[in-house]
């Protein structure tokens, strides 16, 4: 055997043991998932097929290869890398994993977390990207490849189901906002903050999505969920200070339904908290550029 061959076995090895960990970490979720109970939209749901009309119909075939404990191995699995990725520690990764908006999307048994391996996976992850695109649709401008396979899937999807986007025009309904009192959307006045920050955003996902969220029609505090893996690019006080931000939703429980717009702070402390705590040299880094 030569010097090449040695080598390629050597770097080979390399790649397998750096693959075991993560093999473990998704079987230790699944376990998890298989051991919590069932998530309400889950089981009444999902589990049968059925999406609310806010999600993209594509969303009916994904479902299709899922269950319950792989739902929840997904989503932790992917916070957790996504998170890793950024900062090689296991305090930003436990906090993204306990935060609120994590925590509701397991407990209601959702499937952003299938949103987030998109995210994972662009461009090919586009579809799942889009597949609840409230905020993760701001993603994918921060780079023209993600872009160009957003809009290619959006129009391969609109020859395939029509004119589904017409769907989302409910959640402009006055009854809309009775019914769902955890809609935080500042829609359409929001706009006037999302596009002087999506300007400065340009070219960083998290920052994009952050920005988006005050533009966005529909978004309930859960959605930030997107955005937990991003506690890693901030300082530590602003960190722990944001996912403490992260619970004041809860406050609308003792406050009334207004303090659910909590939520539209947390936007606020993730949006700074990427652009001030890290500074210009690392905005726009993708998060396999960190590792470097």
């Amino acid at each position: 055997m030569n010097q090449a061959s040695r080598e390629k076995i050597r770097v080979l090895r390399g790649q397998i043991g750096r693959t075991y960990p993560w093999v473990g970490v998704f079987v230790a979720f699944y376990i998890l998932g298989v051991l919590i109970p069932e998530g309400f939209d889950w089981k009444m749901y999902f589990a049968k097929g059925l999406i609310h009309p806010v999600w993209t119909p594509w969303a009916t075939i994904v479902i299709r290869y899922l269950n319950f404990p792989l739902v929840v191995a997904i989503t932790l699995f992917c916070i957790t890398l996504r998170t890793y990725q950024y900062q090689k520690s296991p305090f930003p990764v436990a906090l993204a994993i306990i935060s609120l908006p994590t925590l509701w999307v397991l407990f209601m048994g959702n499937l952003d977390g299938i949103v987030i391996l998109g995210l994972l996976l662009l461009p090919w992850g586009a579809p799942l990207v889009l597949m609840k695109p409230q905020i993760s649709a701001f993603a994918i401008l921060a780079k023209r490849s993600h872009f160009l396979a957003g809009i290619i899937w959006v129009l391969i999807s609109l020859i395939i189901w029509g004119l589904w986007p017409i769907n989302f025009l409910q959640v402009l309904a006055p009854e809309w906002k009775v019914e769902w009192i955890q809609d935080i959307s500042l829609f359409p006045w929001g706009i006037l903050i999302a596009v002087p920050l999506l300007w400065l955003s340009r070219g960083d996902e998290d920052l994009l999505m952050a920005a988006g969220s005050f533009a966005t029609p529909h978004l309930f505090p859960y959605h930030y969920i997107l955005l937990m893996p991003a506690l890693a690019r901030m300082n530590k006080p602003w960190m722990f200070g944001t996912w403490i931000i992260s619970w004041t939703p809860l406050l609308a429980n003792w406050l009334g339904p207004q303090a659910w717009h909590f939520g539209n702070l947390l936007g606020v402390c993730i949006w700074c908290g990427i652009y001030y705590s890290y500074g210009r040299r690392l905005r726009g880094v993708i998060p396999a550029q960190l590792n470097k």
